[in-house]
């Protein structure tokens, strides 16, 4: 059962969000006795979902085919668009299939591609992971049909560094109405390079909790005024699927349905938020935490 209590302020800073929960992903770092996933999982279930399917094809900066796919929602004009950076290995669309199969019937159209060596994208997995990641996100933009005024970024665990690092390049192809951070690893000066509305969902398993949680919130929110939220996905190893009746086998086809109930709530609830709200900029920096 959720009960939701008002933190006290923290120096000035107000937390004042609703917090909820959702996520994203895959790379296990964790101290949850997982096993990380590999190229070579056995078939995985894919969740059935009603979609457009769009087939997109684009360069690498090396000149490398790379493959993508949007999943537009069925009979919406100019929804919302959720671009996916990827967590770490050699994994193709297929391993977001599961936040797509939730993303879409919400309303928001999704892009999520072929790592370079993975699936329909040709090359060797190994390299230019930052740069195939903003020649997809180039890709993306360039198409038609999403509302360019509610584009949002989902990088998880290895993709937060990625889009930290690259923040200004991706900004320079289209500026974020918001990011989320799956399995964030940023901490305190990292997070000041996302420039935009932000929420962070970790788990609490996490070893630097504290850091890439609250901490990277409270800089990001003390430095800027987009709005910086945070939740804290209970009983959940890295990459946010629920261990609460045990670890993740990932042999097992059916992972994909062990994605954290509280993460996709959370991410659902702050996407709504944000692509509703009349004006980004102004987006409400109050923070509730949610208490299990």
């Amino acid at each position: 059962m959720f009960g939701m209590v008002k933190p006290r302020i923290f120096e000035g800073l107000e937390w004042g969000i609703v917090v909820s929960g959702l996520v994203l992903g895959l790379l296990l770092v964790s101290a949850c006795q997982s096993t990380p996933l590999s190229s070579n999982l056995p078939p995985f279930k894919l969740i059935p979902f009603d979609s457009k399917p769009q087939e997109v094809r684009f360069s690498g900066h090396d000149g490398v085919s790379l493959a993508g796919q949007f999943d537009w929602p069925p009979n919406s004009s100019q929804p919302a668009l959720v671009f996916i950076i990827h967590h770490a290995d050699p994994i193709d669309r297929n391993y977001y299939q599961y936040m797509a199969a939730r993303l879409v019937p919400a309303g928001y159209a999704v892009f999520r591609f072929d790592k370079r060596g993975t699936g329909q994208s040709g090359g060797v997995y190994g390299c230019c992971e930052a740069d195939d990641a903003l020649a997809a996100y180039r890709a993306a933009i360039a198409q038609k049909g999403f509302d360019p005024t509610r584009v949002f970024i989902v990088a998880q665990s290895i993709g937060t560094k990625i889009l930290a690092e690259r923040f200004d390049e991706f900004a320079q192809i289209h500026q974020p109405a918001g990011v989320v951070l799956l399995s964030n690893l940023l901490k305190f000066e990292e997070i000041l390079a996302i420039k935009t509305p932000l929420h962070i969902i970790v788990s609490d398993s996490e070893p630097e909790l504290a850091a890439i949680g609250q901490g990277a919130a409270r800089a990001h929110q003390t430095a800027y005024d987009y709005g910086a939220s945070f939740y804290i996905a209970p009983q959940t190893e890295h990459s946010l699927f629920d261990i609460s009746n045990g670890p993740i086998d990932w042999a097992d086809p059916t992972w994909p349905d062990r994605f954290h109930n509280g993460t996709w709530v959370s991410l659902i609830n702050w996407l709504n938020t944000q692509a509703n709200s009349p004006g980004f900029s102004g987006y409400n920096s109050n923070f509730f935490l949610i208490v299990f």
